[in-house]
């Protein structure tokens, strides 16, 4: 449904109601970006513009709508200054209805859509079958997604093009792309951008590199420079890296006897890669170049390193082939965020990255073999039981140099001179190999074979059996050690001393599910002993299982204060990770009123070792004897001593927020049978 308001704009734009029904749709339709119609040179209209509109949906339906409409409000709120999101979010809030008021810039726009099959803002598709299309307006072809879905694209129709170049505007997004939704049909590049591909001059690169960037009619007759050996012009570069800043293209002669003199760093956002320059080295081949520290290097002779990690991009160096090295790089401003590490000035005489393989592979060797034409020794891509995934010696030539020198099949391939080969694959090693001359440093690393691999695992395995096994021998009660996960029976010697511990467990307890430990005194017995911890679940006493639900808490507390004659048997599970919960208690403390509770600090926290019923309900319904407050007022009460805490809780007045631990155990006893 459309409602016309009757107003005109200055410029000749109408303003005009539209009103959006989605029932029985997904969604209504549209596309927006927030961009900018430049009216003049000195001029320009900011706001919300729809991009796109998807074919038979309400907003195609209608027939009033455009790409390059400006929204001015939506159901009533002005947008004109809103973020694009805001106005998203408005959309989804608005159930099946919206009223936009919108403005078209240019009146004409109306009669020249009637004759256009390409209108509302997508194209007709071509048919298939290269047969001639029908003049009815029926629109299929173009794509997008409506606001139910988040994001969408739309074409317009050439007669929309031809009225936005009479007056002299563009359409620009906030996101600074270089793109045009009134663009010729050969603008979108459909193509698969994995894998390599050759240029015309016979040289290998990426598909998704500039050089194999596709321009429209319009921007190859712009185009007048000849393309490279890699396919760069400026344009392309342009074209294929338009969010980045000042690109430059920079070639080098590279000399065979010169190190590049190039240290690279990754982006200070771990969660992004990129590769950036962290300093040239002045005696190196880049050092008459324009490449400075901070500049991102998005191509090297036409392999993309955009958006890989800054290792993978020292590798693609090393291996490229010939004397040309054509870098793309972008410069950024001394703001931007990016480079992880401050610019390198002083660069060492030598740099030696195969150190670091004697600390990893300590009975690695280095061997030198000259190369006399050939080096003797084929490498293969493999895997081994003992390193994993490498480049190992597959073959020798008999009587070779290699052979000569200690090279034996099976060893891998560590390092070709001063270029580690760890992570190399094959094509990465072999021509290292290759484009090395005279005397060939490589570091090996002799392994064992498969066989004698799988014996050691073989034995290791049996003595984990066997560990396993005396593990499930019984132990001495007396001397028995506690181990996670399994229910250990102890002795301690008592000699009618007490315990001296705190439990939680009871029927009318908040912990109804087990006997835990919350406080071991340092006077007693279990103390002494020094095997139990707190959070430990005793299970039975003397072989009488502790079943707390039905049990009442002081009988449960009565069994830990009970004197015992000489000894006492405890069945002991240590739970791990140990089995709690924990929670807040807040309340308002008066001033003058002490909080009612007896504490005993520990490693933990402070164990509640007794309260005082009606000082504050908080404490009376949540908190009980036995429960570990941890945290006081946001301070962590974590191996205080007692005069600190006491301080703490003594001198807290107003609100007190406590964060306290309590036990939450597994039931682990069987009840007793009626």
């Amino acid at each position: 449904m459309v409602q016309f308001l009757g107003k005109q704009g200055t410029t000749g734009e109408l303003i005009h109601m539209v009103t959006l029904d989605k029932t029985g749709k997904k969604s209504f339709g549209i596309c927006i970006v927030r961009g900018e119609v430049k009216d003049s040179p000195n001029t320009k209209t900011t706001g919300i513009f729809i991009k796109g509109i998807v074919p038979d949906s309400p907003a195609h339906l209608c027939g009033r709508l455009k790409v390059g409409d400006r929204i001015l409000s939506l159901n009533g709120k002005d947008v004109r200054n809103s973020t694009e999101q805001a106005v998203i979010d408005l959309i989804k809030e608005a159930d099946f209805k919206i009223d936009l008021e919108i403005q078209t810039f240019d009146k004409s726009d109306e009669q020249q859509a009637k004759a256009d099959p390409r209108s509302n803002g997508y194209m007709q598709a071509k048919n298939k079958f290269n047969q001639e299309q029908t003049t009815n307006n029926n629109a299929g072809g173009g794509q997008g997604m409506g606001m139910g879905q988040g994001q969408g694209q739309g074409m317009a129709g050439m007669n929309r093009q031809q009225s936005m170049q009479k007056r002299n505007t563009t359409f620009t997004a906030s996101m600074r792309q270089k793109h045009s939704n009134y663009a010729d049909e050969d603008d979108e590049d459909t193509r698969d951008m994995t894998g390599r591909i050759r240029t015309e001059a016979g040289y290998e690169i990426d598909r998704a590199s500039a050089g194999n960037c596709k321009l429209n009619k319009q921007e190859k007759d712009r185009d007048k420079e000849q393309e490279d050996d890699f396919g760069y012009t400026m344009a392309k570069i342009n074209k294929r890296y338009n969010m980045m800043k000042d690109l430059r293209r920079i070639e080098v002669q590279r000399d065979a006897s010169k190190p590049l003199g190039l240290a690279l760093a990754g982006h200070k956002d771990r969660q992004k890669m990129a590769c950036f320059v962290a300093g040239v080295d002045p005696n190196g081949a880049l050092g008459s170049v324009e490449i400075k520290p901070g500049d991102e290097i998005v191509e090297v002779n036409g392999n993309v390193l955009k958006n890989r990690c800054h290792l993978n991009a020292s590798a693609v160096f090393k291996n490229v082939d010939g004397d040309k090295l054509v870098m793309i790089t972008s410069r950024r401003k001394p703001n931007d965020e990016g480079m992880c590490v401050k610019p390198i000035k002083k660069f060492p005489t030598a740099s030696d990255e195969t150190k670091f393989i004697f600390d990893q592979f300590p009975k690695a060797r280095t061997v030198q073999v000259r190369k006399e034409g050939f080096l003797g020794i084929m490498v293969i891509y493999g895997k081994h039981a003992e390193v994993g995934s490498g480049i190992f010696i597959s073959d020798l030539r008999e009587g070779s140099n290699a052979e000569l020198a200690g090279v034996k099949v099976g060893d891998m391939l560590l390092a070709v001179n001063q270029d580690v080969t760890l992570e190399s694959n094959y094509d990465d090693a072999t021509g290292l190999l290759k484009r090395a001359e005279g005397v060939v440093t490589m570091i090996l690393l002799t392994l064992k074979s498969e066989e004698a691999v799988k014996a050691e695992k073989a034995a290791e395995e049996k003595k984990k059996e066997e560990a396993k096994k005396e593990e499930e021998k019984p132990q001495e009660p007396a001397t028995a050690e506690i181990k996670p996960n399994k229910k250990i029976l102890i002795e301690l010697k008592v000699e009618k001393k007490p315990l001296g511990v705190i439990v939680c467990g009871g029927k009318n307890n908040h912990v109804t599910t087990g006997c835990v430990i919350t406080h071991v005194y340092p006077e007693g017995q279990v103390a002494a002993d020094k095997r139990l911890k707190i959070f430990d679940h005793i299970c039975d006493i003397n072989g009488a299982a502790i079943h707390v639900g039905s049990m009442t808490t002081l009988k449960v507390h009565q069994l830990f204060h009970t004197t015992y004659e000489k000894t006492v048997n405890l069945t002991v599970f240590r739970a791990d990770p140990p089995e709690l919960e924990k929670f807040n208690v807040d309340l308002m403390k008066k001033a003058g009123k002490e909080l009612g509770l007896s504490l005993s600090p520990n490693e933990i926290g402070c164990t509640i070792a007794d309260l005082i019923q009606g000082q504050y309900p908080e404490i009376d319904s949540k908190l009980q004897r036995g429960d570990i407050i941890t945290k006081f007022n946001g301070d962590s009460l974590e191996g205080l001593p007692f005069q600190v805490c006491y301080a703490l809780f003594k001198g807290a007045n107003g609100k007190v927020s406590m964060e306290v631990t309590r036990p939450k155990p597994t039931l682990r006893t069987e009840a007793p049978k009626a």
